[in-house]
């Protein structure tokens, strides 16, 4: 086999090979330094261009950068160009986006500046003000508009209320209700305090006739229990407190009362003759035809006469309340079992007074009669109790609801009597009874959320209970005032009712 020479490479070729692969260890350094300093530059947030970050976890932040853009917070982000990557509506002021409930003075703050009504969210925050035909034009910076060269300003867009409308249409924002919990947030409160204003009414005693005018069937009503100026509204609280017991479930305690009522009324005689007399007759007497005709002295014939009537109010509960949410969370409901305490006093003073001319042969004197009858009856109800109530979730932050509650109480009463006349010495009775009766409440409410801690609330409230005993004039009398002596405890129907105004709050 002949062997041929081996071929020898020409001088130009071996230079341009040497060249190429120079260079390309160059390229290679290159882009190996680059890599490195791209690596370093993401590290600190500047990542360099055409270096993708896209689909990067940043520390499992929750949402994703777009390519080229710099993790939040990058040292240096002021200085670049372009706005941050951020969550949607995190840092947001337009009205779209929900920034009017974040900074609602911002559209005053946006008009302080000319032109800045254009591109801000402000101005459409501010909507409420007017917009279309010449008015809308004026707003957009068209052609009726003489300021800032037609671009619109302050001037012409906040027409006609200007600045000042501004500010006043911003500031209303601030009583839209707070509405970031959703429609889902589950009813719930720390602390809630309100005025409890209640009227009372006790059945079947309003029409009863205390004093006449005239004796016998032919006498005019005077005075009555209803003229004792107790069905007016009185002033209360009701405050209460929750602690989270389990999940879904809380403890409660209320209390709820403070209302006093103090009313009187008077009644004033003709005068009968000229021996001082009056013509005033009393119920003790069966206005003045029993037992004896005319009545008794310290009773009857009087001059004046009149009533005081007393009542106070205290409430206090012990309550597991368990709540639960319909599906799609447009109702939610609760129910309740728990222990209740009521007091509930009720007293009635009466009075006659009168004079009558005595002559024993040449001297004349006057004598003064009178008869005062004090009662302080004291109702101590207590027992176990269960509820509900029912939400209606209208739009988030606002919410009307149903509550009742009823409660099986012992009724344990105390009455104590103190009786005076002219004619008869002090006497002080004191008994007292034990009844078991009913307890209900009814309760139609309604909630408006202005922040995430305070809540504004108010009530149309109900609380009626079957049996209570009252501090009515029920006497027993004979052949005279000394005589006269409490007879058996009157029972019957009370009903207190009224409206509640307040606030809750959450920490």
């Amino acid at each position: 086999m002949s062997r041929l020479p081996a071929a020898k490479p020409l001088p130009g070729l071996y230079r341009a090979g040497s060249a190429l692969v120079g260079t390309g260890l160059a390229v290679a350094a290159a882009i190996f330094a680059a890599g490195l300093l791209s690596g370093e530059a993401s590290a600190q947030g500047y990542p360099s261009p055409g270096v993708s970050l896209a689909n990067y976890d940043l520390a499992a932040s929750g949402f994703v950068t777009p390519a080229g853009m710099p993790p939040i917070g990058a040292p240096g982000m002021m200085d670049r160009s372009g706005s941050p990557v951020m969550p949607v509506g995190y840092n947001s002021y337009g009205c779209d986006t929900g920034g009017c409930d974040t900074l609602p003075m911002q559209a005053c703050m946006d008009r302080m500046v000319c032109g800045t009504c254009g591109g801000g969210g402000g101005c459409s925050c501010n909507g409420m003000l007017g917009g279309g035909g010449i008015l809308g034009k004026l707003r957009s910076g068209g052609t009726g508009c003489l300021f800032c060269r037609g671009v619109g300003c302050t001037a012409c867009k906040e027409l006609p209320f200007g600045y000042a409308g501004s500010c006043l249409a911003s500031a209303v924002s601030l009583l839209r209700p707070y509405e970031e919990a959703g429609i889902c947030n589950q009813r719930w409160y720390d602390i809630s305090l309100e005025a409890l204003f209640l009227d009372r009414q006790i059945k079947g005693t309003n029409s009863s006739v205390i004093t006449q005018r005239g004796s016998g069937p032919s006498g005019i009503p005077a005075l009555t229990l209803k003229d004792d100026g107790l069905d007016d509204l009185e002033a209360g609280v009701r405050a209460s407190v929750a602690f989270i017991w389990g999940v879904g479930g809380n403890v409660e305690l209320t209390y709820m009362g403070g209302n006093e009522w103090k009313e009187g009324a008077s009644a004033q005689a003709d005068m009968i003759g000229t021996n001082l007399e009056g013509n005033l007759y009393s119920f003790l007497t069966d206005f003045g035809t029993a037992p004896v005709a005319g009545g008794f002295d310290d009773t009857d014939r009087s001059t004046t006469q009149s009533i005081e009537a007393r009542s106070r109010f205290h409430s206090a509960e012990f309550n597991y309340r368990r709540r639960t949410m319909f599906p799609y969370c447009r109702f939610q409901s609760s129910w309740l079992v728990g222990l209740r305490f009521m007091r509930y006093d009720d007293g009635l003073r009466y009075s006659t007074q009168g004079q009558t001319r005595l002559t024993v042969g040449t001297t004349t004197t006057i004598q003064d009669r009178f008869f005062n009858a004090d009662s302080d009856t004291e109702n101590r109800l207590f027992g176990p109790q269960a509820g509900f109530d029912f939400w209606w979730n209208v739009a988030p932050g606002i919410s009307l609801g149903l509550g009742a509650k009823g409660a099986w109480v012992q009724n344990d009463v105390d009455r104590s009597i103190q009786i005076s006349a002219n004619s008869l010495a002090t006497q002080n009775v004191v008994d007292g009874d034990q009844r078991g009766t009913i307890l209900t409440d009814l309760e139609l409410k309604g909630i408006y959320r202005l922040t995430h801690s305070l809540t504004l609330r108010g009530s149309y409230y109900v609380l009626a209970v079957d049996d209570i005993a009252f501090g009515g004039m029920n006497f027993q009398t004979n052949s005279s005032p000394q005589s006269v002596t409490p007879g058996n405890l009157t029972y019957d129907s009370l009903t207190l009712q009224g409206f509640t105004v307040g606030a809750e709050y959450m920490w």
